[in-house]
């Protein structure tokens, strides 16, 4: 059962990962293409900044669940001499992961009213407010990982912070020998 759930919650958080993968790809491709039809045909691709920005914002928001979950996120280590290390990463993980909901309501804040004036991009006309509401699920997803990762490091005690991805899911594995960062 406890496997089951392992793969299950590894399959949920690379789905964005893949999302935030394609979001880069088509950036890469769309600004390779853009920068040789301007250089050498004189004609750039319409809204290709516009798409480069939404793409962008895909490629950071979709990353960022995974990223919560795993425990990947840049650390200033002021507290160290101050409290156990898992105490202190579990602490963390469940207050950020807490905060983190306030820009959620604000951004959802932030969509709705932008979806009622019918705020469109400059140029593609894309609505605005889909974009917002996408950043908002993002970061609520990202939340709703940060809280799970510090209820599973203050309260299940086979969980090892320090393997990343494997820590949270895999609670209780025997195999610690795993690559930092694998996915």
């Amino acid at each position: 059962m406890r496997a089951t759930i392992a793969r299950a919650v590894h399959a949920t958080a690379r789905l964005p990962l893949w999302i935030a993968a394609a979001s880069l790809f088509a950036m890469m491709a769309l600004t390779f293409a853009d920068v040789i039809l301007r250089s050498f045909a004189n004609a750039p691709i319409p809204g290709a900044a516009e798409v480069t920005e939404i793409l962008l914002a895909a490629t950071v928001f979709a990353a960022l669940p995974a990223t919560s979950l795993w425990g990947r996120h840049i650390a200033v280590d002021l507290f160290d001499g101050y409290l156990f290390a898992r105490r202190r990463d579990g602490l963390v993980n469940l207050i950020f992961g807490i905060l983190l909901f306030w820009p959620v309501a604000k951004c959802l804040e932030s969509a709705s009213r932008t979806m009622g004036y019918g705020e469109v991009t400059l140029y593609l006309r894309v609505p605005v407010g889909w974009i917002l509401y996408f950043i908002a699920v993002a970061l609520a997803l990202s939340a709703a990982a940060m809280v799970l990762r510090g209820v599973f490091i203050l309260f299940v005690p086979r969980i090892d912070p320090d393997l990343g991805s494997r820590g949270v899911t895999d609670a209780g594995a025997t195999d610690t020998t795993t690559r930092e960062g694998s996915f």
